[in-house]
């Protein structure tokens, strides 16, 4: 297969820069879910039991899920704490939300390592290509990852950063890789993204012309008939095999 030869290289936050699968996220979530209840019992609200306030936050995110993945429109957690918290008839203001995410996310953000690769191929990069970009679909507030984009040391390699949870839409729907390439200042041809999931990361570049490669995650499920030209790699380093920079 052809190497590429982009001027502009986008990548994927998690799972691609950043290792967010290290533990499970479900436990995690769930954790860090009720460590943010016993804070608020603890400060004399009235809350249900656990199990029940865990179950109704579950059943505020699914409802937002499933719009998102109707419509790609993105949503936050603050979004549905808010929402829970209506429910309770607790806070309409959004303050309690607000508090909820912090002790939420605290607990998450300490479970996320960045690849042992990550630097090595950024550097590597940033001397070879006019651009780095980055496209992140999440639903934390922006000011979350670039906290961790400079913890990590990652920033000074990156030249735009667009995070769903501020643009609106999440991949793979065209508007943001558009965006993304606009940013860049070239053609979409002209430059490559990287990311972990076939549909996000591949079909969605793919839409607007600009070609992708897809990071393979071990012990993730991939469709079973991907067309043989979808360029892969295991880990950053193996970006050299495919490009010609």
């Amino acid at each position: 297969m052809e190497k590429l030869k982009p001027k502009a290289v986008i990548f994927d936050l998690g799972s691609t820069l950043i290792d967010y699968l290290t533990n499970d996220w479900f436990e995690v979530s769930h954790d860090a879910t009720q460590k943010a209840h016993q804070q608020f019992q603890d400060s004399g609200y009235s809350l249900p039991d656990f199990e029940e306030f865990w179950n109704q936050l579950e059943e505020v995110k699914q409802f937002y899920r499933d719009r998102a993945a109707r419509t790609h429109q993105e949503w936050t957690v603050v979004e549905a704490a808010e929402e829970l918290f209506k429910r309770l008839e607790l806070d309409n203001n959004g303050r309690l939300a607000g508090q909820f995410f912090e002790t939420y996310y605290n607990a998450m953000s300490a479970k996320l390592y960045i690849y042992d690769d990550t630097i090595e191929t950024l550097s590597w990069l940033k001397e070879r290509v006019e651009k780095i970009g980055l496209i992140s679909n999440t639903i934390f507030p922006e000011e979350k990852h670039l906290e961790e984009l400079d913890r990590f040391e990652i920033a000074p390699f990156l030249d735009y950063k667009i995070f769903s949870s501020t643009f609106g839409l999440r991949k793979p729907h065209p508007d943001i890789f558009s965006k993304a390439v606009e940013l860049a200042g070239f053609e979409p041809a002209e430059c490559v993204y990287i990311g972990d999931r076939y549909v996000e990361d591949i079909t969605g570049p793919a839409k607007i012309g600009m070609p992708a490669i897809l990071k393979k995650i071990k012990g993730r499920e991939y469709p079973e008939e991907m067309p043989e030209s979808t360029r892969q790699i295991s880990s950053l380093m193996e970006l050299k095999n495919h490009l010609d920079i």
